[in-house]
């Protein structure tokens, strides 16, 4: 099997660590155990299955300091991420954000790892988005405003993808993105609605 790609960053310690740029899913396996064992690399990933319920997302953390994540998949358990597969890849939503340890901050998102911090806001995926602007304008009409986490809900889409699509469209002139408190919020520009 192919490794993930690396990058070499150096730490505020003036030491050398390996952050991996994308993720592998390793297996699908029953235990917490059993997802722990298997994950042995920056970014190798396992998921907990039982009863035909994703549980757990566990992942050898891709920043390099060696820590297993334990990420709740299962809504009945609590707060819970949501793994999506489109177009063969892997996504995870929201964004892992580590409080302890490493403190890393990043994405799940189309088989990589996207770094948190030092990202810009304006930087979105550069790979091209397949969610048509119809599509989005339609759940606009009927809604008027949304988060494009209820777009992506309502689309059935990966909330990533979707939040390039209006940022891209609000910077067409299609959209526009509601500010502070309100941005990640969308409404069709009147002549489109």
């Amino acid at each position: 099997m192919a490794r993930a790609p690396f990058t070499i960053c150096p730490s505020a310690l003036d030491e050398i660590t390996m952050k991996t740029s994308t993720y592998n899913l390793l297996a699908f396996v029953g235990r917490y155990a059993e997802a722990a064992d298997s994950v042995r690399n920056p970014g190798d990933c396992a998921i907990v299955e039982r009863g035909g319920v994703r549980r757990q997302l566990v992942m050898r953390c891709p920043d390099g300091c060696g820590e297993v994540l334990s990420v709740n998949l299962d809504a009945r358990s609590g707060p819970a991420w949501r793994l999506y597969k489109k177009r063969g890849l892997w996504s995870l939503f929201p964004s892992i954000d580590k409080t302890s340890g490493c403190l890393s901050h990043f994405i799940l998102w189309n088989g990589r790892v996207l770094w948190c911090s030092g990202l810009g806001e304006d930087e979105d995926s550069n790979d091209p988005i397949e969610i048509s602007s119809d599509r989005i304008l339609v759940v606009l009409r009927n809604r008027h405003t949304a988060s494009y986490v209820q777009i992506a809900d309502e689309l059935d889409e990966v909330p990533w993808d979707v939040l390039v699509a209006c940022r891209s469209l609000a910077r067409g002139g299609v959209l526009e993105e509601g500010i502070g408190k309100q941005r990640g919020t969308f409404s069709a520009k009147a002549r489109f609605a």
